[in-house]
């Protein structure tokens, strides 16, 4: 009996050891499962995080691209085969003056001043037929304001089946480069009538004034006397003629200037009189406005000239008992001169043609007036504008403040 005791004691002595041996190894199993466990939740939490840096950095991405999109210094459009608008985006839509949700799907042609549908229609039909890049230049009719002139540039995109299906085309503004070239021309134009005074002006004015004095004396002879009224035409013709050739050379390229330090508002204080005696006798009225305005460095001759061109064409485009406003004021670093009239306005056919020299609207013009005034706003490196509805026109002339 003793015996079996020993022995059942020996057997669960060894059978608990057994047990732990085995309960320390699945607790080292155990314990390795759940390191494994935490490091592989590490992971895939760094591997999470990595995950939303990247959708950040890619939604980051995405919106600084809409940014890019939408305000770029150009529009872009996608129009599809039959020329509708299936994209555009901000700036697009500006040019052509809509909120962008009104415009998917309407037909770009209906956006397109009148004169230059064909020249759209012409636009998609080559870049369909060709399949390579068209660009065209043409004018947008905006729903409020002027036209604005633009520059297309279309590249076909292909579908799966090879067949062109829309169009990417990118519209750039170039009103203002128009503007450049316009200015250039006239600019050019100018400085050629500029290069012609200099040369030939004194050497037509000279034979000219030899005529004039044998006119003055044969006038004077008893056997010519039945002549005088013809004499005295002839006379004054000349006269004239030597006018223009006056002002002709006040185009000139080269012509000198004495420039002196004074006040803008003196020079017009000083001609008001004179100035206002011209629009008493066409029984118009004259408002002066001066504000306080820094010295600047003028050629009073020249500018009285351009003061005086400018106040005449402005009491010859108003009728009786209109106002002409001439004020003086400061425009950031710039003096500006206005000389505003309360006339009909200018044409956009004839507002592209001011300055031209021999254009004129007058029966007894020159064309060389405003052609002077711009010549000595260039002496001066000021800039005049013009600004005209049918209410009237205001011609500013902006000086550039002196700093010396």
């Amino acid at each position: 009996m003793m015996k079996l005791e020993k022995s059942a004691k020996h057997v669960l002595m060894k059978s608990y050891k057994s047990l732990h041996t085995i309960k320390h190894s699945y607790e080292g199993k155990i314990q390795r499962l759940v390191d494994e466990l935490e490091t592989n939740q590490l992971v895939l939490e760094a591997k999470c995080e990595a995950l939303r840096e990247s959708l950040d950095d890619l939604e980051e991405s995405r919106n600084r691209y809409a940014a890019l999109y939408d305000f770029a210094p150009v529009g872009y459009v996608t129009l599809d085969h039959q020329g509708c608008i299936q994209e555009i985006n901000l700036t697009g839509a500006s040019l052509i003056g809509m909120e962008r949700s009104q415009l998917i799907g309407v037909p770009m042609f209906i956006f397109i001043a009148k004169g230059d549908l064909k020249l759209f229609l012409e636009h998609l039909r080559r870049c369909r037929r060709t399949n390579e890049k068209v660009i065209t230049e043409l004018s947008l009719a905006k729903k409020k304001g002027a036209p604005v002139q633009v520059q297309l540039l279309s590249v076909p995109h292909q579908s799966a089946g090879g067949c062109v299906s829309l169009y990417k085309t990118v519209i750039t503004d170039i009103t203002e480069r128009k503007h450049y070239e316009k200015e250039l021309a006239r600019l050019d134009r100018l400085n050629l009538v500029g290069e012609m005074a200099a040369s030939i002006g004194h050497e037509v004015r000279n034979p000219m004034t030899t005529v004039r004095g044998f006119l003055q004396m044969y006038r004077k002879k008893g056997s010519f006397l039945q002549y005088k009224d013809s004499f005295d035409l002839m006379i004054d013709e000349l006269d004239r003629a030597n006018s223009i050739i006056t002002e002709f050379l006040s185009l000139a390229k080269n012509k000198a200037v004495n420039l002196k330090r004074q006040n803008l508002n003196t020079i017009l204080t000083n001609l008001f009189p004179l100035i206002q005696a011209d629009a008493t006798v066409t029984d118009k009225y004259i408002s002066l406005q001066l504000e306080e305005i820094p010295e600047l460095l003028l050629d009073e001759k020249e500018i009285r000239q351009l003061i005086l061109n400018l106040v005449r064409n402005g009491l010859e485009a108003m009728s009786p008992g209109g106002n002409l406003a001439i004020r003086t004021c400061m425009d950031g670093g710039e003096v500006v001169l206005s000389v505003q009239d309360q006339g009909k306005g200018i044409d956009s056919d004839i507002l592209e043609k001011i300055g031209t020299p021999f254009f004129t609207t007058k029966d007894n013009g020159t064309g060389l007036g405003l052609a002077v005034c711009y010549g000595i706003a260039a002496r001066h490196k000021a800039v005049i504008k013009i600004e005209t509805s049918p209410a009237g026109t205001t011609f500013l002339v902006g000086f550039p403040e002196s700093r010396q």
